[in-house]
């Protein structure tokens, strides 16, 4: 979270993968224990790409992208918040061909930009009933085709307004 506006929450910040657990198993959610096929790894998998980061979403499941929809969802709904920060950035693991050093396909980028598009659409009906915008924030590297090289078509994104602010950065050279 971050922003407070008379006590009020300005945005919610939600990591859209996070893989500190990779070394401390024990901090698995229990959704991720439930469902081990919708990881981009195993416990203990020596990967070559993607720095050991096995615990990482796959979204190319989708059991993935209606979970994390969900989650952003009902903080939208239940949460009187004027926006949310979709964190691309940390940690940026999406697609199991990523951990094996194939290349992210179109229909990765599809599928992350179908999410962003239901997450806008959802954003819009819940700022319509409120009566004030939800403002959407992506935060992905700042390098277009590198953020499209592992599966963010942000270019696309802003194309067709599907985020208001777009936060770019890079620590990976």
């Amino acid at each position: 979270d971050f922003g407070h506006k008379n006590g009020m929450e300005v945005f919610r910040s939600f990591r859209m993968n996070d893989t500190h657990d990779a070394k401390l198993t024990h901090l698995h959610s229990p959704w991720k224990k439930n469902h081990p096929e919708c990881l981009v790894g195993k416990p203990g998998e020596q990967v070559p790409y993607g720095g050991g980061r096995w615990s990482a979403l796959d979204y190319g499941a989708a059991e993935v992208r209606e979970k994390v929809f969900r989650v952003i969802e009902e903080t939208c709904r239940r949460y009187n918040v004027d926006g949310i920060e979709m964190d691309f950035f940390r940690h940026p693991h999406f697609f199991k061909p990523q951990m094996i050093g194939d290349p992210v396909t179109r229909e990765h980028c599809d599928l992350m930009t179908d999410l962003v598009r239901r997450v806008r659409k959802m954003a819009d009906e819940v700022a319509l009933g409120r009566g004030h915008p939800l403002l959407i924030l992506a935060r992905v590297f700042d390098s277009p085709g590198y953020s499209k090289a592992i599966g963010l078509d942000v270019t696309r994104w802003m194309e067709e307004d599907l985020v208001d602010i777009v936060a770019g950065g890079g620590y990976i050279q």
